[in-house]
């Protein structure tokens, strides 16, 4: 049985980054602690411009940290040869590569390069693993085509066959959801969670989709401008409150209760919101949430405790669908729709 430590592919300890200007140090970021261990998919997030980058980069061995430690699968990082480092960590980049004529099946087999002699020619092997790693991704139907022929989602599937291709243990990558529409977003996420369950290989990701991170992460690395980095299980960060410090507006609210960012819209009205505990129809827990969302979203205050205003979920005659009682000022209405519901509250 493996122990903790063993499966710990990256540790930082008390790493400090940023950059040397002459002879000045500008630290982005500094006392970072963090760990990424065997078959975790950890989302690193936080606002733009905390130092995402360049933490990712200074992972990578791209650039150097300032103070602190890297270890890498228990061996410190500045020990590591360059042919070492590019065995054992894939780094997939946002931007768009310009590659000419080069095929998908071309630009994945370039991830074979670490294993490859002075010449550069691949073996058998070589291939059966661009082939797997062209499969895995779903772009195998690709391969014949040119690179800058491509969508910016199968762009980024390509860019994850490469890293594959290229066999390391650790798979880091820059906003790999950027410039992605929702559908991509979570098909590329997906991607890469079942990569790290199905074969161990680790995944760190620079991200800005904190809800689908919540998703799909096994642990988040919060960093923040000017204070400590925040890790752990996401649920474990949401219950501590951490994630309402990522927010620094007046008119965006974290809800803790359904892991949502929410634009705020406050009136200054509030309401009560309750279900019939013994009524039965498909989707009732939805109805609830779907109730407070709309009710929020028009910038009503939901509590739980007895208001003015009660709004009630019921079950309606046929016994199908919710429907909705409004009570104020010894007044009832019902509507059967949440359309409905604040067509009455406008009027209140």
């Amino acid at each position: 049985m493996s122990t903790d430590s063993e499966n710990r592919v990256i540790e930082l300890r008390n790493l400090s980054i940023g950059y040397l200007k002459g002879k000045i140090q500008l630290c982005i970021l500094k006392g970072l602690t963090a760990t990424l261990k065997q078959g975790e998919l950890v989302c690193l997030v936080g606002e733009n411009g905390v130092g995402k980058s360049t933490l990712l980069r200074t992972i990578s061995g791209v650039q150097p940290p300032l103070t602190g430690d890297i270890f890498i699968h228990g061996k410190a990082l500045k020990d590591y040869t360059a042919a070492e480092l590019a065995r054992t960590i894939s780094l997939v980049l946002t931007d768009r590569i310009y590659a000419g004529n080069l095929t998908v099946r071309e630009i994945v087999a370039l991830g074979r390069h670490p294993y490859t002699n002075w010449l550069g020619k691949l073996r058998r092997q070589d291939w059966d693993k661009v082939d797997w790693s062209l499969e895995i991704t779903g772009v195998q139907q690709l391969e014949d085509q040119l690179i800058s022929e491509l969508s910016d989602g199968q762009f980024q599937k390509t860019l994850i066959a490469r890293a594959l291709a290229q066999d390391s243990d650790i798979i880091i990558l820059d906003e790999p959801t950027a410039h992605l529409d929702l559908t991509n977003k979570i098909v590329i996420l997906k991607l890469l969670k079942d990569l790290a369950g199905t074969t161990g290989k680790s995944v760190l990701m620079a991200s800005h989709e904190l809800e689908l991170g919540l998703q799909v992460a096994d642990h988040l690395w919060m960093a923040f401008r000017n204070e400590v980095m925040m890790t752990g299980v996401p649920e474990d960060l949401v219950l501590q409150g951490t994630f309402h410090k990522l927010i620094n507006s007046d008119s965006v609210i974290f809800d803790d209760s359904n892991g949502r960012f929410l634009i705020r819209n406050k009136t200054g009205r509030q309401c009560s919101l309750s279900r019939e505990t013994s009524a039965k129809f498909p989707g009732q827990m939805a109805a609830l949430s779907l109730t407070r969302n709309a009710l929020q979203r028009k910038g009503w205050s939901v509590s739980d405790e007895k208001t003015d205003i009660s709004i009630r979920i019921l079950q309606d005659q046929d016994r199908k669908r919710p429907a909705w009682l409004v009570e104020h000022e010894n007044r009832k209405e019902k509507a059967d729709s949440i359309e409905g519901l604040l067509k009455i509250l406008d009027k209140l």
